[in-house]
């Protein structure tokens, strides 16, 4: 099998150069958590690492959909979706990607005086449960957020941002319990609960290509009964309700990210960018290609 490093279609990676990151650590702002690099390996297959001797970083790998896997202190560990663990710095490890369902990866490398104490607060494996006040999407998003930032002019300013953010980002894997709290939970008529909880769930899992059967299955219902109530309650049936705010979803990263195409379509599920924007064109009336053209605000 041919191992590979990085390089996948759809990816985003982004690695700071080293006096940023020097900078960064000496500054009192910063000091505590600063990032060495970091970004998102869609259907990495292939994809594997051996460091004998470890890095000089900490490295979180989040799994957001297929399976992988890390060795560490003499340790095998299967990863699967909705998964996440940190290795920690200086220590021998190893990790790679499933050989039958290559998964999807966000990843960060960072350090500083705190990421040790990061790294005791989440030791192991841990799992990310999708309920009704679950927020994938919005940590999902908030790496998509830091990557687009890094990518843009290093400025002072926006290292500080970034770094800074960190911290943010961290706590959402570290106190999940109160990231979830603090977020309002929809109540209203049983009807209304159960929308408002399945679209909730197509949210979470917006990244993945998912079947009707999971769907209603996650819900304890059979997929006919699930169609029907759906389609009663919305007048869309599922896959199609499912389909809309995936390329809702796309107009967005098209106007306020500079992502490409390829990887809009990638982050989004599909596994073909020429189905993507078929799909896309389909519902839109447009290409992707002239819907960023055409309604992007041109800058001064």
């Amino acid at each position: 099998m041919t191992h590979i490093k990085h390089g996948f279609v759809g990816q985003r990676l982004t690695v700071l150069p080293f006096n940023i990151i020097e900078k960064a650590l000496s500054n009192p702002l910063t000091s505590g958590l600063a990032i060495h690099s970091m970004g998102y390996f869609p259907k990495a297959s292939n994809h594997y690492i051996d460091r004998e001797n470890g890095c000089g970083n900490y490295l979180l790998i989040y799994c957001v959909q297929g399976e992988g896997w890390y060795r560490l202190d003499g340790q095998r560990h299967t990863v699967r979706a909705n998964q996440f663990f940190i290795l920690p710095a200086e220590h021998p490890h190893q990790y790679g990607c499933g050989e039958k369902n290559p998964w999807y990866i966000y990843w960060i490398h960072f350090k500083g005086s705190c990421a040790r104490y990061v790294y005791e607060k989440l030791p192991g494996l841990h799992q990310i449960d999708i309920d009704n006040d679950s927020r994938i999407n919005d940590r999902i998003s908030f790496f998509e957020e830091l990557i687009t930032a890094l990518e843009l002019r290093l400025d002072e300013d926006m290292i500080h941002y970034a770094n800074m953010s960190l911290f943010h980002l961290l706590s959402t894997f570290i106190y999940i319990h109160s990231y979830r709290r603090v977020k309002l939970r929809i109540k209203g008529e049983p009807n209304t609960f159960f929308i408002s909880s399945a679209t909730h769930y197509m949210n979470e899992n917006i990244e993945k290509k998912i079947t009707l059967k999971e769907i209603a299955s996650h819900f304890g219902y059979s997929p006919s009964h699930f169609y029907r109530l759906f389609l009663k309650e919305t007048h869309y049936s599922p896959m199609n309700y499912f389909l809309q705010i995936k390329i809702e979803r796309a107009c967005q990263f098209l106007l306020n990210t500079e992502m490409k195409i390829n990887q809009i379509s990638f982050r989004l599920g599909f596994e073909d960018p020429y189905y993507f924007s078929r799909s896309f064109t389909r519902i839109m009336g447009i290409s992707p290609k002239k819907y960023r053209e055409e309604k992007s605000i041109p800058k001064p």
